[in-house]
This record gives structure tokens, C-alpha cells and sequence, in this order.
């Protein structure tokens, strides 16, 4: 009880201090983080055709200038649809980052239900993640639903890439024993790389 009294401690200081970042500063900086994600597809993962993405929450990473660019490149997009019943994401595809979206749980932007739902896991795919905290040893705290750590757990194989600013990254963060590490963290000025990359 007390460890998660301490991650909701967390949570809401981060939170804060990232609802901080001032809009103009907000975009400015999602701007240079889509560019290093970029630059890291195209340099590490350059076959990869299949993306996990989110869409932007309040204050949180907005990658929109990089979906644009993926779309163009013809890859394909998949964003998340909650089961909070279950606790379980479900991927749809989207081919258009202003139609293809209604608003689902949590408030949170999620594909219409019509869109293409992704079944096949035996391929490459790289998991675009959101998070609140993240650390130096590729630790990530999310918002206390647990629903990405459960979806890695069901595919390791997924390679994740944690997009977030530079005030969200502790040295070391406590973690649960079911919080799943991050392949890659990408901020606006550094790329960390985990023991898989």
C-alpha cells in the first residue's frame, strides 16, 4: 500500500510539473522529440512498418508532426481503445489523423470503432509509448491503470519507444514488480538506449 501510495505521490508531481510546461514551449519541444524519434526510426528501424501510437492527452507528448510523416512514408498506424472492464488495449488503425478519431475513455482520443483492428503480433512492430515518469534505466511509470504494462507483458517481442520531455526523466524512479522497462526513451535532447536495443 505504501509503494503505491508513493507512485501516486509521484504521479501528481510530474504530473504537475509537465502540466507546467507552458503551450508554445509544449509544442516547441513535441517538435524536436518527433524529430529524434524520427531520426532513430530511420537509423535503427528503417524496415519497420507497423506503429503503436497514442494520441496527445492534456499535456503530454504531442507526436502528430511524426504520424504525418510516418503516413506519408506509407506506414502503418495503430492507436490504443481501452477495455477498462478488462484492462486491455485493443489497436485499431488509422489513415487520418483528423477523421479517424472520436472521443473514447478516459476523455482520450481513440480510433472509431469501424477502423482496422490489428490481430497479427508475429511481425515487427514498435510500440510508440506514453507515460508520466520515466528513468535513466529505461524505468516508466504510467498513469496507475497498469493497461501497457499488461500489453507487454502478453508481447514481449514489441519493441518500445518512450517519447517524453527532459523533465519527466528522474535518475531512478521505485517501480512495481510489474512495471515493464522501456526499450527507448526519447527526449528533446537525448536518446537512452536499453539492454535490447
Amino acid at each position: 500500500m505504501e509503494v503505491s501510495q508513493t507512485s501516486n505521490d509521484i504521479r501528481l508531481t510530474y504530473k504537475s510539473i509537465r502540466d507546467g510546461i507552458s503551450i508554445s514551449e509544449r509544442n516547441r519541444l513535441s517538435s524536436l522529440i518527433s524529430e529524434n524519434v524520427l531520426a532513430l526510426l530511420e537509423s535503427d528501424f528503417k524496415g519497420a512498418n507497423i506503429f503503436l501510437c497514442y494520441y496527445p492527452f492534456g499535456s503530454e507528448v504531442d507526436l502528430k508532426q511524426l504520424y504525418s510523416i510516418l503516413l506519408q512514408q506509407g506506414k502503418h498506424l495503430y492507436f490504443p481503445k481501452c477495455d477498462k472492464k478488462n484492462h486491455q488495449l485493443y489497436f485499431y488503425e488509422i489513415v487520418d489523423l483528423e477523421k479517424d478519431f472520436s472521443i473514447g475513455s478516459y476523455n482520450i482520443m481513440e480510433p472509431k470503432s469501424d477502423m482496422n483492428l490489428l490481430t497479427d503480433f508475429n511481425q515487427s512492430i514498435i510500440s510508440i509509448t506514453p507515460g508520466l515518469i520515466f528513468d535513466k534505466k529505461l524505468n516508466r511509470i504510467g498513469y496507475g491503470g497498469g493497461f501497457y504494462d499488461r500489453f507487454f507483458e502478453k508481447h514481449p517481442e514489441i519493441i518500445s519507444i518512450a517519447p517524453c520531455f527532459s523533465n519527466q526523466l528522474a535518475e531512478n524512479i521505485q517501480i512495481e514488480s510489474h512495471d515493464i522497462p522501456m526499450d527507448y526513451i526519447v527526449t528533446e535532447n537525448l536518446v537512452l538506449k536499453g539492454s535490447r536495443s
